[in-house]
């Protein structure tokens, strides 16, 4: 049985990255090498090429009778392909958009990136009405790694500011990253708001207009909860801010659920499906699954079949019918003003 009326997974990447010749030829990878560090990846994902991948995606849609998806870009990936993907199937698509322009020049050494230059580019984007919202996460500058850059609280604030007054000119929503997939070398200074879920009270407070989506709800992978505790108390201070779900194990969403002030209408599902997030079983364990990428085992090169697992966990929810259609397709509807075919379909919400 379909778990929901209409069912939009709004955190995924029809994009997959071309890794192998470029790991080639940055450090000898061979093809007969089994296990390809995460690290190596985390090395040259800024600058590759991506593909379509929509094939398995729709399969995989298909298969789970998933009925929409909101297309995201991540590090490499681009806005046109999905583009593209909208306009085949305008039923079953829409996308988000990424500085990515800003974030090739600046990689490439053509330009400094800066904040007002990557929302000069979203403004353009969102301009064209192809766009539905702003995401994965806020615009950031990847090089500061390598320039040993690290924001104070009040600098990347302000950045987030710019990003705001964009998202509130073309009244659509914005993503803020948390979480962290556990291979990755993730590095603070790229996504600093990423570990400070509180922070977001502030903008939530300063633009109560823009509606704001917290990525993977602060679950993004591993086991450790303080995270998810920290966003859905920010999502129980202000009516806009919201909770992406779908790496949430059952008992999570009850957490959540618990909150009077967030309940079912606050919570989205969102699975991150294409980003090759393994589902790790640790027998014996409480969760005994959940998303984390094991180091030791190298990237996984195979597609992770996330949505299965994830509608799994979202199929043990003993709740009313109802509010699990709003979890899993009605507020995604509403949020990113999806035309629906039919009238009072979905629980109303007054937020």
């Amino acid at each position: 049985m379909k778990l929901g009326r209409f069912i939009v997974d709004t955190h995924v990447h029809a994009q997959r990255h071309a890794a192998g010749p470029e790991l080639k030829k940055e450090g000898g990878v061979q093809q007969s090498q089994k296990k390809i560090p995460y690290r190596d990846l985390a090395k040259i994902m800024p600058k590759l090429q991506t593909y379509d991948n929509s094939e398995r995606l729709l399969y995989d849609m298909e298969c789970y009778d998933v009925d929409m998806c909101i297309l995201c870009s991540a590090f490499g990936m681009n806005n046109e392909i999905n583009v593209q993907l909208v306009e085949k199937y305008p039923d079953k698509f829409r996308a988000l958009c990424r500085a990515k322009e800003t974030a090739d020049k600046a990689q490439a050494g053509e330009i400094e990136w800066t904040m007002e230059a990557a929302c000069e580019e979203i403004d353009r984007l969102l301009a064209t009405g192809k766009f539905v919202g702003i995401g994965e996460g806020m615009p950031a500058n990847s090089d500061n790694a390598r320039t040993k850059k690290t924001y104070s609280h009040s600098q990347r604030m302000d950045e987030l500011r710019l990003v705001m007054n964009v998202a509130r000119k073309h009244q659509v929503p914005v993503r803020v990253h948390t979480g962290s997939p556990g291979g990755y070398p993730i590095n603070y200074t790229f996504w600093p708001e990423n570990w400070h879920p509180y922070w977001i009270h502030d903008l939530a407070t300063e633009y109560p207009d823009v509606t704001i989506v917290f990525d993977h709800g602060g679950m993004q992978g591993g086991n450790m909860e303080n995270l998810v505790d920290e966003c859905i108390q920010v999502a129980a201070n202000h009516d806009n801010v919201y909770l992406e779900t779908g790496l949430y194990w059952t008992e999570l969403y009850y957490k959540a659920l618990l909150n009077p002030n967030v309940g079912p209408e606050k919570l989205i599902w969102g699975t991150d499906w294409g980003a090759s997030q393994p589902t790790y079983t640790h027998i014996g364990a409480h969760p005994q699954t959940y998303t984390f990428q094991v180091r030791s085992e190298g990237i996984v090169t195979h597609q992770v079949d996330i949505m299965g697992w994830s509608l799994k966990q979202v199929s043990r929810l003993d709740i009313s019918q109802d509010d699990l259609n709003l979890i899993l397709g009605g507020n995604a509807l509403r949020i990113y003003k999806i035309n629906f075919p039919l009238t009072r379909m979905f629980k109303p919400v007054s937020l």
